[in-house]
């Protein structure tokens, strides 16, 4: 039967009284394994078959979030075929999924045959075997399960693995052979049953664990060494009837704790038999000031609530969801995933979608039908106030994609957003693959100031906040007839100062930027005054959206930047924290050139501010286009750092420059003062090839040194 969950919990989610629990309803899934890379939560899980009596587990699949609440399915990233050394039909059990150095990690257990390991480029993926063997395997027994890996501080890599023993081992760097031989726990924590999770935090090692059986539920121990001995502290979640199996994964994300497992809420629990069909669910977590964990209740007994806002302009994958229960995911083709199995009343909900400043838009659906149907757009609940309706009318069959769009309300601010299916009952209405929310034509411009007579340059400029990209300053030409695909707009890209969501400090700069020709586009929401931003941080993933929209609106015909954007002159940059935010992205291959002012990586590697992205110099190898760096001279709290930057750098062109001014630089200052000009004619030289510009850099007397105070370093390419 399709509709197998209590009655209760599906009425729970309709009025929103509950935490959205399972947080995957499409696919049963177990054995969470969270990593957070960058601004993304990737949740690997494994995957129990929809008829599976024991345990029937042939593939691995991942998920991701930007929020903890809404979520992306990837599907199958990797499955035992992917072993050639496997005669194993069955047993894709438990996985654990690292990153190093550019390089993803997936060791999975297959049951009676071992760990074994793959590697992928990506963390979507492909995934491919590198030794043709198991990593570990004690062939006396069957204990090899349930791996969790770990990078220590000082760059060590250990594996801990096992039930109903606990077994570790040391890594090579290479993450794919063993340093040490396979050890044993002789102190093996209490209660510990299998899944072993193991972590560090703030000095502590902790070792999480299935606990306790049976039910079980989540315990840990911890301990003052990475090898142990382990000493149990208590319970994470307590057993439960509600759990039976469990298996922890422990996050830190976006400054808030979450702890993940498993139980079987999701099938129907008036079947009194025992059916191996799971769903992972998660939950917030927190510590005492000792290091000790707070024991959490039961999983439908906690809310998390979103850990940042959903950004609904943009195409948006329908498998990305909150809620969708009754509803299925499945492959179309090598990669693309649509949403099938859609019925009367079923719904997709996504929580926190943040439609910025009222205003009225249009919605956009790619979807394929036999039958036809209709999507009801709501907020708030599944009979929350009607925005709009999208009659999706047969496409000929199943596989013919079409786009059906219509017009919804007004509205602002936050909302969860509903797409309430109605159609003929007991047929599949559509299958959907993608949705976007679109401004209308005539909002365009949700906000507008010419800032100092649109600047200095030959191209007066506007500085602009669009509907089509909240948390995002715009500056451009205000005439942009001069602009076509023969002479389009390079773009700067640029992040913050603080991570501050607003550009309020560097506006006159940008703005000045702007005037000579460029698109700019700055992370954060309009300075409407000279007031300091009092809002939230930035994120890094707000420059790539920049990017995204440039490019966009270059393809859009209704945009008025259409056919007027140089894509493939692109330059990042950042002052302070927005630096870091660029060397973070530094890998997109879009960017054609970087801007780094006052900022440079840290030298220590232990240095965490909050908000801040802290990538390791190792960072500094994924830089593949020209670089400048802009610096403050030895009074500029980044001048260490960057001129070790500067000095790591030698597969591209780098050039470091140095102005006695401080960290603040002079953006403040008219028309951005005296960083504008070498920030203007590195642009000027590296997006829009003027050699005379160049000068500016070039020689052995460049014309920096000719301005007053500034002091310039280069490598041996760019001499």
């Amino acid at each position: 039967m399709k509709k197998t969950i209590l009655s209760t919990l599906l009425l729970a989610s309709a009025i929103g009284v509950q935490a959205q629990y399972p947080i995957i309803q499409t696919k049963y899934t177990a054995d969470p394994a969270p990593y957070v890379h960058g601004d993304t939560i990737y949740l690997y899980t494994t995957h129990d078959e929809d008829d599976a009596e024991g345990f029937k587990m042939y593939d691995w699949l991942l998920y991701t979030s930007t929020d903890m609440v809404n979520w992306q399915d990837h599907g199958a990233v990797a499955s035992l075929k992917d072993f050639k050394w496997n005669d194993k039909e069955n047993g894709a059990w438990a996985e654990c999924v690292i990153e190093r150095n550019g390089k993803w990690y997936m060791y999975c257990p297959i049951h009676g045959h071992g760990i074994g390991v793959l590697v992928s480029d990506s963390p979507y993926g492909p995934f491919k075997d590198p030794i043709g063997k198991p990593l570990a395997w004690q062939k006396e027994h069957w204990n090899d399960i349930d791996p969790s890996v770990f990078i220590d501080d000082d760059g060590q890599a250990y594996l801990y693995w096992g039930n109903p023993n606990v077994y570790c081992a040391l890594l090579n760097d290479d993450m794919i052979s063993l340093k040490s031989d396979i050890m044993k726990l002789h102190d093996i924590p209490e209660h510990y049953q299998e899944g072993p999770w193991f972590y560090k935090r703030n000095g502590h090692y902790y070792l999480a664990y299935a606990s306790t059986c049976c039910p079980e539920g989540l315990g840990y121990a911890m301990s003052d060494n990475p090898l142990g001995p382990w000493k149990f502290k208590g319970y994470i979640m307590a057993p439960t009837e509600r759990t039976r199996g469990n298996h922890p994964g422990i996050i830190d994300y976006r400054g808030k704790s979450y702890g993940f497992g498993l139980n079987y809420d999701l099938k129907n629990i008036t079947v009194k038999e025992h059916k191996e069909r799971r769903n992972v669910g998660a939950f917030p977590l927190y510590y005492n000031e000792d290091g000790t964990i707070v024991e959490s209740p039961y999983f439908k007994d906690v809310t998390i609530e979103p850990a940042n806002t959903f950004n609904p302009y943009q195409r948006v994958e329908a498998e990305t969801m909150a809620w969708g229960y009754g509803l299925k995911t499945v492959k179309r083709g090598v990669e693309d995933i649509i949403v099938t199995n859609i019925n009367n009343d079923e719904y997709i909900k996504l929580r926190n979608v943040d439609f910025g400043r009222k205003a009225a838009h249009t919605i956009t659906f790619n979807a394929a039908s036999a039958v036809g149907g209709t999507i009801e757009v709501r907020i708030d609940g599944v009979k929350g106030k009607l925005l709009g309706k999208v009659n999706i009318k047969s496409t000929g069959s199943e596989d013919t994609y079409k786009n059906f769009a219509a017009k919804v309300a007004a509205v602002s601010g936050c909302h969860d957003l509903y797409f309430v299916f109605k159609g003929a009952k007991n047929k599949n209405l559509f299958n959907l693959d993608w949705w976007k929310l679109s401004n209308m034509p005539n909002d365009y411009i949700s906000y507008s100031r010419i800032v100092e007579n649109g600047g200095t340059g030959a191209h007066p400029a506007i500085m602009k906040e669009t509907s089509s990209l909240p948390a995002h300053t715009v500056f451009m030409p205000q005439d942009l007839s001069k602009f076509n695909a023969s002479n389009p707009l390079p773009v700067l890209v640029w992040g913050n100062g603080a991570c501050t969501n607003s550009p309020w400090e560097h506006y006159k700069f940008l703005n000045e930027i702007a005037s000579q020709g460029y698109l700019v586009i700055a992370t954060g929401f309009i300075p409407k005054n000279d007031e300091p931003y009092q809002g939230e941080m930035s994120t890094p993933a707000q420059q790539m959206q920049s990017i995204d929209w440039a490019i966009a609106q270059n393809n859009n015909p209704s945009s008025p930047l259409y056919h007027k954007v140089n894509t493939k002159a692109i330059c990042a940059s950042g002052m302070s924290c927005g630096g870091l935010q660029t060397l973070y992205n530094c890998a997109d291959p879009r960017i054609t050139a970087y801007m780094i002012c006052n900022s440079g990586l840290f030298l220590d590697p232990n240095i965490a501010m909050p908000g801040m992205p802290m990538p390791g110099k190792d960072q500094l190898k994924k830089v593949h286009a020209p670089i400048i760096y802009i610096l403050g001279d030895k009074t500029d709290i980044a001048y260490e750092n960057g001129m070790d930057d500067f000095r790591r750098i030698n597969n591209v062109p780098a050039i470091a420059i140095n102005y006695p001014v401080g960290h603040g630089g002079t953006y403040r200052e008219a028309h951005g003062g005296e960083f504008r000009f070498p920030a203007i004619a590195w642009l000027n030289w590296q997006l829009k090839g003027d050699n005379n510009a160049a000068k500016m850099f070039q020689g052995e007397q460049p014309g920096i040194l000719q301005r007053k105070g500034w002091r310039i370093d280069k490598n041996a390419l760019a001499k």
